[in-house]
């Protein structure tokens, strides 16, 4: 790392004794601020005079020479600027590999802790962010990630997000996506579950804290942070193949296919709610309202002409739509 030197103090100590010089006093070797114009060359020992007396010199004439030291001392600034960051990653990775196995797996509790380390780890990336958010995303959601966002992406990282296609109704994500998107950010929705993920340079993850039993809501205010290599691979791997069946946000959701009597979105409800799940877990589990679940079942039974749910399950199972993989 390049050194950076320290540059004379101009405090009033200085201002003090540059007066005390210049009224012909005598000066103390350790008076307050004659160290600092002796460095400067704005006084110089009277070597005839005696002890303690010093000679004031104009101040233009040493000025060159303290411009050119603070010139000297922003160049020096700059390049320890530029070496930092590889100096850090070269200790970062010194740590990593330091680790006990144990402390690949994190489990954080608390929302300001888990932001803290996601913002720690959003600051370390070095080329990629793939973020899965399947639930809703509020105006407060946005506005906190927003600048972090586009930061990341002016220094060139790539960055991946994954919404549910519920979220394409919401104004405030739209507009978080056409600023993304221009700036070479890449947004998919899709019309189905996927699990929750942020994932930085494939190199570390923070996923959900699961109790192992489906009916319970992963806390909100937890997380589990893993950096082993496999594990975060995996979970990388799984965005992946989600990504790929994802819709890009600027070509709009698939709406009915030919040949298809519903779209992707009414399927995945019919889907959970032949899994024996009410139409509020269903809604919460796709990252919608449960009046846009109305809604969507309403329309599906006006085109197809029945009156109830069972009648329109009872289509479901036996139409050529329930056999549609997406």
């Amino acid at each position: 790392m390049p050194q950076v030197p320290d540059l004379p103090d101009l405090s009033d100590d200085v201002i003090v004794a540059y007066q005390r010089v210049l009224d012909g006093e005598s000066v103390a070797a350790g008076t307050p601020g004659l160290a600092e114009l002796l460095a400067t060359g704005l006084v110089v020992k009277n070597w005839h005079a005696g002890n303690d007396t010093y000679s004031p010199i104009e101040p233009r004439y040493p000025a060159l020479g303290m411009i050119e030291q603070v010139h000297a001392h922003m160049d020096m600034l700059t390049a320890h600027l530029g070496a930092l960051p590889g100096f850090l990653a070269t200790l970062r990775d010194q740590y990593q590999s330091a680790r006990l196995p144990n402390e690949t797996i994190q489990h954080l509790k608390g929302r300001g802790l888990v932001n803290d380390h996601i913002a720690r780890e959003h600051a370390s990336a070095r080329t990629e962010i793939m973020s899965a958010q399947p639930g809703p995303r509020t105006p407060e959601d946005l506005a906190f990630s927003y600048d972090r966002d586009l930061g990341a992406l002016k220094q060139g990282m790539a960055m991946r997000t994954l919404y549910h296609s519920s979220v394409r109704r919401v104004a405030t994500v739209g507009n978080w996506a056409k600023a993304m998107a221009a700036a070479g950010g890449e947004i998919r929705t899709l019309n189905g579950r996927f699990p929750r993920s942020i994932i930085f340079d494939r190199r570390v993850a923070f996923v959900p804290v699961h109790t192992g039993t489906s009916d319970n809501e992963p806390p909100a205010d937890e997380a589990v942070m893993i950096s082993d290599p496999l594990v975060v691979a995996r979970i990388a791997h799984t965005f992946d193949l989600f990504w790929e069946r994802a819709d890009p946000w600027d070509s709009g959701p698939r709406g009915e296919e030919k040949g298809l009597s519903t779209t992707p979105l009414q399927r995945a409800i019919l889907r959970e709610l032949c899994l024996g799940r009410t139409q509020a877990l269903a809604a919460k589990n796709l990252g919608i309202g449960p009046a846009w679940i109305n809604e969507q079942l309403s329309q599906l039974r006006k085109k197809l002409g029945v009156q109830t749910l069972n009648e329109l399950i009872y289509w479901w199972a036996k139409s050529p739509d329930h056999d549609v993989q997406d």
